[in-house]
């Protein structure tokens, strides 16, 4: 009769993906179930200190989107660097709205001026938790993403 062997892989976990979608509904409601799928995800990712800022992030990302593109939006979250070290987890909201220029949104150096053009502080939130953030226009609309560095 043939032994069979195990393979010392088969017992490991396999890694958890490093790219996720999720589909927002066109309601004040989906904010709120984005931020409860993030947590989700980074935990997941073994990447609960990043949270807070993520969650708050993609509320307002999210926000955004929903008020200025009116329809659905797509929210990709994903995973870039080793398994140890130094990681990015990249946030983008991808809408079918206009879009917008981001430098409008950010007083000029020593203006004093504030965001309130682009209805709040959402943006400065952005920029103020993030590695890096922006935005591209498409032919489908416009996607504004953010990262954060664990």
């Amino acid at each position: 009769m043939p032994r069979i062997l195990s393979s010392p892989c088969a017992t490991r976990p396999a890694p958890p993906p490093r790219l996720r979608h999720c589909e927002l509904a066109a309601d004040r409601l989906a904010p709120g179930r984005l931020r409860g799928w993030i947590t989700a995800q980074l935990t997941d990712w073994q990447l609960p200190h990043l949270v807070d800022d993520l969650a708050l992030i993609a509320t307002e990302l999210a926000t955004n989107a929903l008020r200025h593109g009116g329809t659905t939006a797509l929210a990709t979250l994903s995973l870039a660097g080793p398994d140890q070290g130094p990681r990015t987890v990249r946030l983008e909201i991808q809408d079918s709205g206009p879009g917008f220029d981001p430098r409008e949104c950010a007083p000029a150096a020593g203006s004093g001026g504030t965001a309130d053009s682009c209805g709040g502080r959402g943006l400065l939130l952005v920029a103020a938790l993030s590695t890096a953030w922006g935005t591209l226009n498409s032919g489908a609309g416009q996607l504004v993403w953010a990262e954060v560095t664990a």
